[in-house]
């Protein structure tokens, strides 16, 4: 299995067989960090299919790490979905028979994920982005720097503004 590494600018003629192998090697890990923050089996699956048919409709220019690149995509396109969720979220109530609300087995865990669901989507998406792939993905923040373009020290910064700003959303709710 050849997995690429693109670097020329001339991307037309990408093989579709590349593409099937980084989908193959690297699906699983594009669907657990879209499902960390959709919570969603389907909802991460449509972040995963998305990704990687914008991979083959427009693939990027230069990738130096294939697993740092889709990371960021798959929480940038995780952040997107949940954001167009919760505005229709908000006019669910103006349409009978739709609810807000589903079971859950552990009520608390259910609260906790999706207050921090609600809190990402809120604050500045590179700053959530740099959050989730830092301490969600665990990804070094020389990685996440090279995949979003950001120095080590900015994705850092970026990531200790996105958890202060999680902080106080969550003094603010209790």
């Amino acid at each position: 299995m050849r997995i690429p590494i693109l670097t020329t600018p001339a991307m037309n003629a990408v093989d579709t067989e590349d593409i099937a192998a980084l989908a193959r090697q690297y699906g699983p890990m594009v669907f657990r960090a879209a499902w960390r923050i959709l919570g969603s089996r389907a909802a991460a699956e449509d972040v995963q299919q998305q990704l990687f048919l914008r991979l083959i409709e427009s693939p990027p220019a230069a990738v130096q790490s294939w697993p740092a690149w889709l990371t960021a995509s798959a929480t940038r396109l995780a952040i997107d979905a949940l954001r167009r969720q919760n505005r229709w979220r908000l006019l669910a109530k103006f349409f009978p028979g739709e609810s807000d609300e589903s079971p859950a087995e552990d009520a608390e865990r259910a609260e906790a994920a999706q207050f921090m669901r609600r809190a990402l989507a809120r604050i500045n998406p590179r700053d959530a982005s740099c959050f989730v792939m830092r301490h969600f993905h665990g990804l070094a923040p020389s990685v996440i720097g090279a995949a979003l373009g950001m120095s080590e020290n900015h994705v850092s910064v970026a990531a200790h503004r996105a958890r202060k700003a999680l902080e106080q959303m969550q003094k603010e709710q209790s």
